[in-house]
């Protein structure tokens, strides 16, 4: 390029800089891919951009919302001269004007005293030296909340700041909590010393003022009457400020012409019952912008630990599930006259469904499918405990309706009323005899060599939840080629995308037209059926199943 020309930005809060134009194509707009971010309610999300063009600066509207404009006029496209004056959508919170490459340079402008320009030996008033002061502070912490902080560290770090860009005695941070109120959050003093909420009485005046008008709010005595300059006189205070803390909100499925959303999420309030000098403009546009900056930051750092902790829950739970898993017993046995296997899928990371194979001293089998009421680490709990209880009770040769009774008293005695678990459980022998209880769980698919079925139905209560609860034994006859098919409700009850539940009828079916299976082979074509109807949605429930095949 021939020559190098710049734009000067004064943003909504009245920071100023100065930006280069050193790419042919220069880009405006509120996303953050521009090369000059907007963050103004007249920009889009890319606005437009400056092209430079044989030896001159075009600007050129790149299908904005609202428009953009040259020195208060409307334009699509035309050549950039020396301090031209562009607005994004008719908005003047941004100041943008376009700076010839022969042009000097401003080193700081206040309302006061106008432009500064730079020279070899820059002579600055008491009141600029403050101001720079100011806002060398104020680019001290914006740099600050790019490290590593809690979000308690970011609040103090905001106060302390603000106080002393006010030059106030104390400030003090609220924030919004899920209820829509305002909660305290920190209080420091002008020594950066933490202050109790007891001992810090505010003007609640100025503070509703600034939530409802979503405005900084400056109130000293000498201002006209109003309630609000009443209650900074009741309190004795001499200034008071209040700030609002302002989340810009990008919003999904935004195109090019969108606007972002601003919410309040709390304010910064500061205030001195001594005397103090006359805050400037600069001063308190600076303190406005330390704000909006600190915003995005305390949301920042919040999201940051948000996930920190959700990756540490998720690593909790991954372990958790680890041990279930290892706790698990064997998913199959064989034997001359029958095979038997189980499968379990948690629709979280531990599960509440469990099952239990485990061959008896006699030579029988005894076999369990439970499905405890509730999700996670609770259910996963009592799943444990129970699992424990029926292993012991079958070790010691008690029958299926005395483990369901012995652990009824367990569940009522040690856990709390809410808790309680459906339940079958059999015990099968080698002549084909199966002893079953099935205390409130779902029916059992017996599906017969011929292509006969019926269902081992419910006829005792559920586990746990009733002292007075009493489990009685069936008794059934298996033949050669003949299935046991027990499941937990996470398999009848899985949805599609349709919302359409698997069901009892679909599952009776499949289970029928699959006895000549094997039993692992009938588990995996139930599995492999349920997972091409839900097309692996995620579920609401753990999904268990236990296959029992005569030979």
């Amino acid at each position: 390029m021939e020559k190098t020309a710049r734009l000067k930005v004064t943003d909504a809060f009245g920071v100023q800089k100065t930006i280069p134009l050193l790419k042919p194509v220069f880009t405006i707009g509120r996303k953050v891919d521009n090369d000059l971010q907007v963050m103004s309610n007249g920009a889009s999300r890319h606005h437009g951009s400056i092209i430079y063009e044989n030896g001159v600066y075009l600007l050129v509207d790149t299908g904005s919302k609202r428009g953009t404009f040259i020195n208060g006029e409307r334009v699509e496209r035309t050549e950039l001269h020396h301090l031209d004056r562009i607005s994004l959508g008719g908005v003047d919170d941004y100041q943008i004007q376009f700076i010839a490459s022969d042009a000097p340079v401003e080193l700081f402008s206040s309302a006061a005293t106008g432009p500064q320009v730079a020279s070899a030996e820059p002579r600055l008033s008491a009141t600029a030296k403050e101001q720079l002061k100011n806002l060398a502070r104020y680019v001290e912490v914006n740099q600050a909340f790019k490290f590593s902080l809690t979000p308690n560290d970011v609040l103090r770090l905001i106060v302390d700041a603000a106080v002393e860009l006010a030059a106030a005695e104390r400030g003090l941070i609220l924030l919004i909590n899920q209820e829509g109120k305002l909660t305290f959050k920190v209080a420091r003093d002008n020594k950066r010393n933490n202050v109790p909420r007891k001992d810090f009485a505010l003007s609640t005046s100025i503070v509703k003022q600034v939530v409802r008008k979503q405005q900084t709010a400056v109130l000293k005595v000498g201002d006209e009457p109003s309630d609000t300059a009443h209650s900074v006189m009741f309190l004795g205070l001499r200034t008071a400020i209040c700030v609002p803390l302002i989340r810009f909100q990008m919003q999904d499925k935004m195109d090019a012409t969108s606007d972002g959303r601003r919410e309040l999420i709390g304010v910064l309030y500061l205030d001195s019952r001594a005397v103090t000098g006359k805050l400037s403009q600069t001063s308190l546009k600076l303190l406005e912008s330390l704000a909006f900056e600190a915003s995005k930051a305390f949301e920042n750092v919040r999201l940051m630990h948000e996930s920190q902790e959700k990756q540490k829950l998720e690593r909790e739970f991954q372990t958790a599930r680890e041990v279930q898993v290892a706790l698990m017993p064997v998913n199959s046995v064989k034997s001359e006259r029958f095979d038997l296997v189980a499968h379990s899928i948690p629709c979280r990371y531990v599960a509440g469904d469990f099952y239990d194979l485990m061959r008896l001293p006699d030579g029988r089998v005894a076999l369990t499918l439970a499905d405890v009421s509730g999700k996670g680490i609770s259910a996963a709990l009592l799943a444990s405990v129970a699992q424990g209880v029926i292993e012991a009770q079958f070790s010691a040769g008690h029958s299926p309706a005395e483990v369901a009774g012995t652990l009824n008293r367990v569940i009522v005695n040690r856990s709390d009323a809410n808790r309680f678990l459906t339940m079958f459980c059999a015990v099968v022998d080698s002549d084909g005899g199966l002893a079953w209880v099935n205390a409130g769980h779902n029916p059992s698919i017996l599906a017969r060599r011929d292509g006969q079925t019926e269902e081992l139905a419910t006829k005792s209560l559920v586990v746990g939840a009733f002292d007075f609860a009493e489990y009685h034994v069936s008794h059934t006859r298996l033949g050669p080629g003949d299935v046991v098919f027990s499941f937990s409700d996470g398999v009848t009850e899985a949805v599609n995308s349709s919302g359409e539940l698997f069901g009892d009828e679909r599952l009776l079916e499949l289970v029928r037209t699959s006895v000549s299976l094997t039993a692992e082979k009938i588990k995996d074509r139930v599995l492999e059926e349920l997972l091409a109807f839900t097309s692996g949605l995620p579920q609401g429930d753990d999904v268990t199943v236990v296959a029992l095949k005569m030979k």
